[in-house]
This record gives C-alpha cells, sequence and structure tokens, in this order.
C-alpha cells in the first residue's frame, strides 16, 4: 500500500449516527452544492427535452410537473449517504502516489470528475427508490408519501426512467470508458437485483436461499456503493490493489447497511421507520432474520416456500422471529461485514480524517436504528 407545501421525502441519511457537522468541510461544501447540482441537470434537460415534443404537449407544463416531482425527491435539506462515501473515498484516494507519472501527486481534494461520480451516486440511487415503490406498490418511504402515490404509476416510471437518462448523460461526460463501464454496471446490477427479488425460488434449499438473498443483496445495495467507490478510486489512477480496497470497502459497507435495514423491518416502530414495519414479510420477502431464524424453527421453511401468502403467516413468522436469535444473527452478520469494510481503508491516507471518517461510517451501520 503506497503513502500516505408538501413534506418532502428524504433519501437514506449518512449513517444517522454521523451528523454533517463533523464531516469535513469539503463534503459538507460538495453535498451542499450536490441536489442544487441535481436540480439544475434534471430541470434543464426536462426543459431541452419539452421543446422536441408535440405542440399538443405544454413545455411549461411539462416542466412545472417535473419540478416538482424532482423537488420532491432531492430536497436541499437532505444528508446523502452515498455520495459522503464517495467523495470521503475520492479523497483518501487522492493522497496515494499515482501509479503514472503523467498525474500530477498535488492533486485537488476532489476532481470534478470524481464529484460527477457522487452526483451519478445519488441519482441512480434516486431512481431505483422510485420504480422500487412502484413495483412494491408502496405508498410512505420515510415517513412521506411516495412518487408513485402522489403522481401515480405511469408518471413515477417515467420520472425514474428520465432520472437514470441525465445520469447516463453525466457518467459519459466523465470520458474514461473504463470507468463508464463500471458505474453502466450498477443499473445492470439493479436491475438483476429486483429480477432475483420477483423470482420466488419455491424450489431453493436453506443454503441457497441464502446465497440468493446475499446475491441479491449485493444487486439491489452494495453494487451500488462498491462500484462508485472504486470508480473514485479509478479517477485518483491508484493501483489495481487500492482499487479493489475501495471496491471492498463500498460491497462490505453496503452489505452491512442493508443487513441492518432488514433487521430493522422487524424491531422498529412505523413513525421512526418511515414506512410500515413487516414490510418485507407483507411482500413476501425472506429476509437475513427470518433466513436465520429457521435455522432453529424448521417450521418457517414452508412459510417462506408459500412467500407468507396464507392468511396469518405474516404475524406467525414476525412472532417466530422474535422468539429466535435470527436478530442477534443478523446483527453480528452485518457487524463482521462492517469490520471487513474497515479493514479495507485500515492503510488508507487519513488526510482531513478521511480514513478516520470511512470507518466510523461502517461500524455506525451496526448501531444504528433507523
Amino acid at each position: 500500500m503506497r503513502g500516505s407545501t408538501r413534506k418532502f421525502h428524504r433519501p437514506y441519511l449518512v449513517a444517522e449516527e454521523v451528523s454533517s457537522t463533523r464531516l469535513p468541510g469539503f463534503v459538507r461544501d460538495k453535498l451542499q452544492a450536490l441536489q442544487s447540482e441535481i436540480m439544475e441537470i434534471l430541470v434543464r434537460n426536462a426543459e431541452n427535452s419539452s421543446s422536441l415534443l408535440s405542440t399538443c404537449f405544454s413545455s411549461s407544463a411539462f416542466t412545472k410537473t417535473f419540478q416538482e416531482m424532482a423537488k420532491y425527491y432531492f430536497d436541499q435539506g437532505g444528508k446523502l449517504f452515498r455520495p459522503t462515501i464517495c467523495l470521503l473515498m475520492a479523497r483518501a484516494c487522492n493522497q496515494f502516489e499515482p501509479k503514472s507519472m503523467l498525474v500530477d501527486s498535488g492533486r485537488e481534494t476532489v476532481t470534478r470528475n470524481q464529484y460527477k461520480i457522487a452526483v451519478i451516486s445519488e441519482m441512480i440511487h434516486t431512481a431505483s427508490l422510485v420504480h422500487d415503490d412502484v413495483i412494491d406498490k408502496a405508498d410512505i418511504r420515510r415517513g412521506s408519501r411516495t412518487v408513485n402515490a402522489l403522481w401515480g404509476n405511469k408518471m413515477a416510471v417515467l420520472v425514474g426512467d428520465f432520472i437514470l437518462a441525465r445520469a447516463t448523460q453525466v457518467l459519459c461526460s466523465i470520458g474514461r470508458p473504463s470507468v463508464i463501464s463500471v458505474m453502466a454496471t450498477i443499473i445492470e446490477d439493479l436491475v438483476k437485483g429486483e429480477f432475483m427479488q420477483m423470482n420466488d425460488g419455491t424450489d431453493l434449499n436453506a443454503t441457497q436461499r441464502f446465497n440468493k438473498y446475499m446475491a441479491k443483496t449485493y444487486s439491489k445495495t452494495a453494487s451500488l456503493f462498491a462500484n462508485s467507490c472504486k470508480s473514485a478510486a479509478m479517477l485518483s489512477d491508484v493501483s489495481e490493489a487500492d482499487e479493489l480496497s475501495a471496491y471492498e470497502y463500498g460491497k462490505s459497507l453496503g452489505i452491512a447497511f442493508q443487513m441492518i435495514d432488514d433487521l430493522l423491518d422487524y424491531v422498529s416502530t412505523s413513525s421512526v421507520a418511515g414506512k410500515p414495519t413487516a414490510n418485507d414479510l407483507k411482500l413476501g420477502l425472506a429476509t437475513a432474520p427470518v433466513l436465520f431464524a429457521a435455522e432453529e424453527y424448521p417450521e418457517l421453511n414452508k412459510l417462506i416456500t408459500r412467500s407468507f401468502s396464507k392468511e396469518g403467516d405474516v404475524e406467525l413468522a414476525w412472532e417466530i422471529v422474535g422468539n429466535s436469535t435470527g436478530l442477534q444473527k443478523t446483527r453480528t452478520a452485518a457487524r463482521e461485514h462492517a469490520e471487513h469494510a474497515v479493514k479495507m481503508v485500515r492503510n488508507f491516507p487519513n488526510g482531513d480524517g478521511v480514513r478516520d471518517h470511512l470507518i466510523r461510517i461502517a461500524l455506525a451501520q451496526t448501531e444504528r436504528n433507523r
């Protein structure tokens, strides 16, 4: 390792315990600008696109509706988890000596292209939330009504697609085919993960179910963290070993994050979680807590096989999980992934305290309550 009037929905917070006031100044500054920049990207292109539409479709109506929908998801006050991780990783990697003599070792804190990765990560994440809510027929997310609940499924799908399209254009402007390919993988993984979730897998045994759960967790959540971190590292011109460490940090952090999210579906109240509890069971999803519980209570397997579809299945599964060690085992597994993330950046440079922040955020995942 080398040298040293509506209630707006807020996206996932930065580990909840890690407040923005404790982050380095450059991160706070970049995050403050980020949501405004996303709004400019979306609204500017909405206006440009509307000029190509039929005269039957009012440009002003299109822009007004789209602005309202975009503002709903990109509330200026949000504390943005994924961009924060990306910015911290970029700063850490920029302190390494570049592998190429053509790259200036006295580099910026975060380069413009690395900042674009942070922007893109939030745009992809937000588009995935919009699409997930349509698929899950969700009315509430983070204590607020969803886009599909307010504007309908068709508009929600379109706005999600539009956000992805604009994110892709920003990505292409980076001009690095290798980085573009890595970031494009995130969108592919999101689709694969959704297909895995839709396929009930009733013919799987316990080991296969857990492997499928982990693969889905990577595709739907961890891939975004992992490949954003890797892209930030690639743009620093670090070694392949350091790129891999950045990727592994993001992957392990993302898995820990999602496992705790799955646990909270069993232990949080609706007011704290910002969405109905037992939601995964109601959707027929067997996540880590119920899979671990099934090791102790095999009778859960028949409920899992029929996706908790019979009357009383959800309540019974909820009770069994609560009486098992499934929740404890889930937290332990999440902690193991968080500790692996810490290991991946333990020897990273710590200028501006970025390594310490990456470590603190990873460990904070296992203790969060929302």
